[in-house]
This record gives C-alpha cells, structure tokens and sequence, in this order.
C-alpha cells in the first residue's frame, strides 16, 4: 500500500473541551491548533462523525494527514493507477497527498473521531461550511459548491471511487446538480462581465478568435441553445452525425459576420435565457445519461455527455470568457 494510501501506528491523542468547537450538520469539530499557532504551517482538527458519515470524493491542493482516534474508518483514494482503499483503527495513521481525489467514510457502528492535519485554509472552509450547515440545516448543494469554488476544492459525484448522495431539489443527481451549478456560475460571472462593458469596449477586439467583444459574447449565448440540444440527443442515446470541423468554422465565420453589430443589451438578455435553458436540461440528466458517450466531431474521440458539459458548455464559457475579460481591460 506504500504507493498508494500510506498507513502506520501510532498512539491515540487526547482532547480539550476548552478547545473552539463547531459543528457541519451533526458532525463536531474541534479545534486543536489553527495557522496563528503555527507560523501558517499547518492546522490541526478532530472531527467526530456519525456511522455511515464522511465526505464526499474531493481533492485540494494541501495535503492531509489523518490519525484516527476512536472507532474505524475506511479512507479511499483515486488516481491514475486507479482506486486504492484502506480501513484504519485507532493509532492508524493515512496521508492524503494534495491534489489527489479522497474521503473517508466511518464504518463503525457508532460515531467516530479523526484527528487531521492540513493547511490552514481548510480550517478556513470547514468554519464557513459550520456557519452554513448547522445542526439540522437542509443540505444546500448551491451553497456548498460555492463554498469549494471559493477554497477550490474539487468534489467529485461519480465514476470510480465516489459516493453516490441522494438527489435534492430537483435535481436527478449529484453530478448533474454540480454541473448545472457550476455551467450557471460561469455564466453568471459572464453575465456580470459583459453587462459592465462601456460602448467602446463592447467594440474591442479578442485575442484568441479576433472577434469583437460583441461577436464573442453573443456566440458565447447562442451555443448554449445548441450545445445543450446536442448534450441532450446524446444522454438520450440518441446522438447526432458527427461533422467535421470545417463545418464549425464556416458557421462561425456566418454567425460573425450577421452579429458584428448585436447590442449589448439583446446579448445579455439571450445569455440569460438560453442560459436557463441549458442549466435546467443538465439538471435533469441521470448519471447512465452523463455517462453516455459519441462522437461528435469528425476525426475525434467519443465524448460522454458529462465530459462536453465540462470541456465545452463550461470551458467555452471561461475560455472565450478569459479573453473577453482581457480585451476589456
């Protein structure tokens, strides 16, 4: 297990009850040293977490450290030699390497505690999640995705290793909940961008397709209509002829071509409404539909559903957006 989840024994820890204390839902955290304490090294924790309780797959750019304290606990790892798990009993020691997908889960039949070791901005994020997610608070996955948008966390719903959560709120599941959110995010962000531009910059060029800020935006808009019509054709598993990328081209061209002079506010307004449109049909797709994959492109590799929301409803946005934000400036 050396290459993967490193474990080792060690002694069980004591804890204060002077210690600052909080709780996320009905786990309780307590705090044992904070970055003040150690020259912004490191913070220290315990958590205590109901049976059955643990987080979510997620990886951050720290590292951590785990020393569990009482009952058992079995820590799961993703990466590229695939899934690696371990169950760790008190003194077991398991360290988390920064930037690779893990959780932990407490597989006893009682409440359990972790001591960890991590960088201080995840004492940070804990605080804030304790702030939002009181002792029988309803879960809020807008809220918490912004909140690991914020501390860049990535929280992973599906695929190997993860822990499926229970639908809420309409949503078909987790991942698409998080998709839908983090599509509408970027596009809100842009909304904002664009709806400040000042006439002269909404005429400015871009460097990455050479359109004006106008064109760009306005493309931006009007593929969400189509991306998401495409996304949608293939969940259903019934997915469209792939062409090739001169067709692309070419209607890029046509579509700069009519909308070199679209306003401002006609941009903002279709931005927002095929927006919408776009985030309600991620919402609704199950995880099999996510997972469904095609070619779309001549030449290229099948894409799955969930992979095109990601590279090109989200990624177009911040790509496009990116140089959208540089011309303006």
């Amino acid at each position: 297990m050396a290459t993967n989840l490193a474990t080792s024994r060690g002694r069980s820890s004591n804890t204060s009850n002077a210690d600052e204390r909080f709780n996320i839902f009905d786990d309780e955290i307590a705090v044992k040293a904070d970055g003040s304490e150690t020259d912004g090294a490191y913070a220290v924790v315990t958590i205590t977490t109901a049976s059955g309780g643990g987080p979510p797959l997620h990886a951050h750019p720290g590292s951590e450290t785990f020393f569990v304290v009482s009952g058992e606990f079995e820590f799961t790892r993703r990466d590229a030699t695939g899934i690696s798990t371990v169950r760790a009993v008190p003194g077991d020691v398991v360290h988390a390497p920064g930037g690779t997908p893990h959780r932990f889960e407490n597989v006893s039949a009682t409440p359990s505690t972790l001591l960890i070791v991590f960088e201080p901005a995840a004492l940070d994020f804990l605080r804030e999640a304790g702030t939002a997610f009181t002792p029988g608070a309803e879960p809020n996955m807008e809220t918490m995705l912004a909140l690991t948008t914020m501390y860049r966390l990535e929280t992973f719903y599906a695929g190997e290793g993860a822990r499926p959560e229970p639908p809420r709120d309409g949503a078909t599941s987790a991942q698409a909940r998080a998709l839908a959110w983090r599509f509408t995010h970027a596009n809100d962000e842009l909304i904002e961008l664009v709806g400040r531009a000042t006439p002269e910059q909404w005429r400015a060029l871009c460097a990455d397709t050479g359109w004006t800020v106008a064109v760009q935006a306005h493309h931006i808009a009007d593929n969400h209509a189509h991306l998401a019509g495409m996304i949608r054709q293939i969940a259903e598993g019934q997915p469209p002829e792939p062409i090739p990328m001169e067709m692309i081209d070419a209607a890029n061209a046509h579509h700069a071509e009519v909308f070199a002079n679209v306003t401002q506010a006609k941009t903002v307004s279709l931005l927002r409404r095929n927006g919408a449109f776009a985030a309600e049909i991620y919402r609704a797709l199950t995880d099999e539909q996510l997972a469904r994959a095609a070619v779309t492109l001549i030449g290229a590799p099948p894409s799955t559903a969930a992979g095109l929301i990601n590279y090109l409803a989200i990624g177009e946005i911040q790509r496009h957006g990116q140089a959208i934000r540089a011309a303006l400036a």
